[in-house]
């Protein structure tokens, strides 16, 4: 058989005809001449030079020097497009004097590649419309997928309320990289208006009332408004239709069923009528007498509704007035009844459903032990773990029971015990009620453990074992326990490091086998067939136009002539979505793997919007003046300022301006994903200006860059008025792979100007006018689970920066600012510490300014001090009126210190009263000190105990901390409370 490469088409327009064409290529044959039996001199593969065609010809069945048999040829041509590389083979007869020359040419399969929506980008996200087309990657193109597509498009837009929207379609052919590019041409037209709406079902007094509910300001304010001239939206009638609902709900109609039924399209008017099928359904009444659900009223029917299936299912059957039955028993024994009984009685009748839930509630109980017997092999605390039922805890705690969580107990304690190898362990509960206490007692039987004898791997020749095993071994190794879900654990694990290195068809499989010495030990074989390890043949781009394709390489991190690996291909995509130019993006083999070892990666990204433009305006109606605004003074550059005396004032006069501010923001420039951004408040007391831009990649490097200015000018608290200006270059870079640590290279310029300073000694001199100029670097370690509420890992910083007099500063002085933080858990308790250290200098015959010095005190530092009040304080007099000796208070002011020092530790643990409710004991050592040295820190060292609540929230725990220092100082209290969002550390 010989080979030709330089006959090659590509049939892109015969693609346009592929509906036409039949399942098998039909030969081409002159004058329809039959070939059957006549003699086979040669026969020919041609394809694009970059397959391969090699592995394609032991699927020729019609061989040179063989009679020619239409049924080899149609059997070679099905055989050929069933690889799923190939849309099309055609074949070529030629006779010769020698004999038939056959020529199979091999058309190569397109894939679909980007999708464009110009002139729906506008209205939806690009997600969405990929969601409508419903395309997956890795398609091969065909003309009927794209008008299917094009069709589910036309109607998701007209769905919307778009009922002029076109859509055309133009498929684009990438003849390099075999790619079908298609472009959904859309021309949206005007929005459909709301025309006649109209409830079909209920009788007509009934639809009137749920039409007018439409109507109602209610229905306004909930975006569910039907009436006529509104804009004709899903979402519009979705929310009328849940409006409806609800009014049905309050009518106790309970079972009702309404849903939009249809609409008709007026052209000429541009509005669409709406027509709404409506099933009221019977009447039906749920009470629950014996309890209440609640001592709040008006939570009595939020808890029924949410206890009682029927009310959120619509519908009324025997089988969900049970599950409401057994959910009112779980709510009623978790409050502490665990004798409760409830039971129904339910009438149903064609126009009214009457169904009572009665409820005994019994003597409230106490869970007073949760013990376990039988237990030889594991301690009670890890069993513990297991089980939902607690005991109680505190004084006002009842602990948690129920028949639910009994039943969960025994589940969690029976998987638990298989999966360490006790396939025979029974779990028997035991629960003894000597009222009001309970007590519950796991009778456990585990029976004999089951352990791994050997393991053997198989057909693991490209890698070895210790490759593919996790750092501490497989869970079935020799002497370990055996459970199914060990094994499951170390199939997903092998996989994974096959799937990692380019094998992307491996398989695995697992046999084990009982030592019939012993049905207690099993021999373990993982057979591996790894198949063909695929290469990276070429990076392919697609959608992007103005991002440049060596920031998509380099974020993507995709080499040819590498393994393709699938985890640094989900990596990929991952990293593409985080650079804040795409708003998708997917990278993946252009085609599915099958039986190649080459193929190319195909990254598709879209880009998003360039531009974004934010503002707001508004009046402002200030009354600046009267009491020190809640008894601080915060002033820029400065430590705020606790006055303490709420008979201290200032002139009140009342300020009436217009505020307003607005913003830009420009991505992508370059096409290297570097964005500026500019924006800008104005009103009568305050004006500021900001400036940024920041760069991903600075000059191509893996250091990110950050610049920033900003200017300031600001009136509005009547003790002072300030102009700032600040202006800052950072650079950063992770120092590993999984960005724990990294560094920050930092210059920030700032000149702070404070006048009119209505408590002349509040400021020292040399601070009214400040200019810094500083260098420093920042190290950064950061291994916190959760950073809002870390329970492990460490963070840790080093600050140094030095701020002299030859940058454009006036002062001298460096500084240090260093902290440690460690979470330990242990259980549901995590032990928290943190240790700070800060150290500043000055030289050269210069001063630390007052900003710069170190402070201390408050909710996040030493909670035995008010805020900034732990270290070196002065006495600044304030007079409202000096002649008047009675509006003259002694402000103190924090001077802050030139060196740093605290240790926190914190106990951090549940409650067990309420999910997401816990309690803290803490300590709180340190100062801030004057002068460096030993003496002063021994000396004015402090200690302060305290406890506190915490309640967990989506954006941190909401705290209440109470400090008491031991050390306390003359003139503050010792003990101090706070209230707060976020940990302390």
């Amino acid at each position: 058989m010989r080979m030709r490469w330089w006959l090659f088409p590509i049939f892109v327009a015969l693609a346009e005809l592929s509906p036409l064409v039949e399942c098998q290529a039909q030969a081409t044959q002159s004058n329809k001449v039959s070939y059957e039996g006549q003699r086979v001199a040669a026969v020919d593969l041609v394809a694009n030079p970059k397959i391969s065609v090699d592995s394609l010809r032991p699927l020729v069945q019609q061989r040179s020097d063989e009679a020619y048999s239409t049924s080899k040829v149609e059997s070679t041509i099905s055989a050929l497009k069933e690889t799923g590389r190939f849309s099309k083979v055609d074949l070529d007869v030629k006779p010769d004097p020698g004999g038939l020359h056959l020529t199979f040419t091999l058309e190569p399969a397109l894939y679909f590649g980007v999708f464009q929506f110009p002139g729906a980008t506008k209205r939806f996200t690009y997600t969405r419309l990929l969601q409508v087309i419903d395309v997956p990657n890795q398609t091969p193109y065909k003309q009927e997928v794209v008008a299917k597509a094009g069709g589910a498009l036309l109607e998701f837009l007209i769905s919307a309320g778009y009922f002029q929207a076109q859509v055309r379609t133009e498929p684009q052919f990438d003849e390099t990289h075999m790619l079908a590019n298609v472009v959904f041409h859309v021309n949206l037209g005007k929005r459909a208006k709301v025309g006649i709406v109209e409830v079909h079902g209920p009788e007509p007094s009934e639809a009137n009332r749920l039409l007018h509910a439409t109507r109602s300001l209610r229905a306004t304010a909930r975006g569910a408004s039907l009436k006529p001239g509104k804009s004709y939206t899903p979402k519009r009638i979705d929310s009328a239709v849940a409006l409806m609902k609800r009014d049905l709900a309050n009518q106790h109609r309970l079972a009702s069923k309404v849903h939009f039924d249809q609409s008709h399209y007026h052209a000429d008017t541009n509005h669409a009528d709406i027509i709404i099928d409506a099933q009221p359904g019977p009447i039906v009444k749920v009470r629950v007498q014996g309890a209440k659900l609640s001592w709040l009223p008006f939570l009595r029917g939020r808890q029924m509704k949410k206890l009682i299936p029927i009310f959120s299912e619509g519908t009324v059957d025997s089988d969900l007035v049970e599950e409401g039955r057994r959910n009112l028993i779980d709510f009623f024994q978790s409050k502490g009844y665990f004798n409760v009984k409830v039971t129904t009685n339910f009438q149903k009748q064609p126009s009214n459903v009457d169904l009572v839930y009665n409820v005994n509630r019994g003597r409230r109980h106490k869970v007073e032990t949760v013990g376990f017997r039988g237990n030889q092999h594991v301690d009670r605390g890890e069993l513990i773990q297991q089980v939902a039922v607690k005991p109680h805890r505190l004084v006002l705690s009842r602990g948690k029971f129920s028949n639910k969580l009994l039943r969960q107990s025994v589940q969690g304690l029976t998987a638990f015990y298989k999966d360490r190898g006790y396939e025979e362990v029974k779990v028997e509960p035991d629960v003894v009620d000597r009222e009001p206490r309970i007590y519950v007692t796991f009778q456990i039987t585990e029976g004999p453990q089951t352990l791994v004898d050997n393991l053997t791997l198989q057909g693991n020749t490209r890698i070895s074992g210790v490759d593919l095993a996790p750092k501490g071994g497989f869970r079935l190794r020799a002497g370990q326990p055996f459970s199914p879900k060990g094994l499951a654990d170390d199939r997903s694990h092998i996989l994974a490091a096959y799937l990692d290195r380019g094998f992307l068809n491996s398989e695995f499989d697992s046999k084990v086998a009982r030592l019939p010495s012993d049905p207690h030990k099993v021999n373990v074989t993982y057979t591996i067939s790894e198949k063909q390890q695929v290469q990276v043949d070429d990076i392919v781009l697609v959608g992007n136009k103005r991002t440049r394709p060596s920031l998509i390489k380099r974020t993507a991190n995709i080499t040819p002539e590498t393994p393709l690996s699938q985890g640094k291909l989900l990596l990929g995509e991952s990293q593409l979505q985080e650079i804040g130019v795409f708003d998708w993006a997917s990278v993946e083999p252009r085609r599915p793997i099958t039986d190649q070892t080459n193929e190319d990666v195909l990254v598709k990204v879209h880009e998003a919007g360039r531009n974004e433009v934010t503002y707001g305006f508004g009046l402002q109606v200030a009354r600046r003046g009267g009491n020190v605004p809640s008894g601080t003074i915060a002033l820029p550059g400065q430590p705020p300022v606790t006055s303490g005396a709420p008979n201290f004032t200032a002139a009140e006069k009342t300020f009436v301006s217009p505020r307003g501010s607005i913003g830009f923001t420009r991505y992508n420039l370059r096409g290297l994903a570097e964005s500026a951004s500019v924006s800008t408040l104005l009103s009568r007391l305050d004006q500021r200006a900001i400036a940024t831009y920041s760069q991903p990649h600075f000059r191509g490097s893996s250091w990110s860059s950050l610049f920033s200015s900003s200017i300031e000018r600001t009136t509005e608290n009547p003790t002072f008025a300030a102009r700032l200006a600040e202006g800052s270059w950072q650079l950063e870079k992770p120092l590993n792979k999984d960005k724990t640590r990294r560094i920050q290279l930092r210059y920030r310029f700032r000149r702070t100007i404070l006048s009119n300073l209505l408590i002349p000694g509040l400021v020292l001199p040399q601070d009214q006018r400040l200019r810094l100029s500083t260098l420093s670097a920042t190290w950064i370690r950061d291994t916190r689970d959760k950073p809002l509420d870390a329970s492990r890992g460490f963070y840790q910083t080093l600050d140094l920066g030095i701020t002299p007099k030859a940058l454009g500063s006036n002062a001298n002085f460096a500084r240090l600012l260093g902290q440690s933080s460690y979470y330990k858990p242990f259980g549901k308790t995590v032990w928290a510490n943190r240790i700070t250290l800060g150290l500043s200098k000055s030289f050269a015959s210069s001063d630390v300014p007052t900003s710069e010095r170190f402070f201390s005190g408050g909710e996040t530092t030493l909670r035995g001090f008010p805020i900034n009040g732990a270290g070196p304080q002065r006495t600044v007099p304030a007079c409202t009126n000096p002649s008047v000796p009675s509006t003259c208070v002694n402000l103190q002011v924090p001077v802050g210190g030139d060196q740093l020092f605290m240790f926190n530790s914190e106990f951090r643990f549940p409650l067990g009263i309420k999910e997401g409710l816990g309690a803290a004991v803490f300590y709180d050592g340190g100062n801030v000190y004057g002068p460096i040295g030993v003496s002063h820190f021994v000396r004015d060292y402090t200690n302060t105990v305290g406890v506190g609540l915490r309640y967990a929230t989506p954006v941190g725990p909401v705290r209440f901390d109470i400090g008491r220092n031991l050390n306390p100082v003359t003139g503050v209290k010792a003990t101090q409370f706070y209230i707060t969002l976020g940990q302390a550390f």
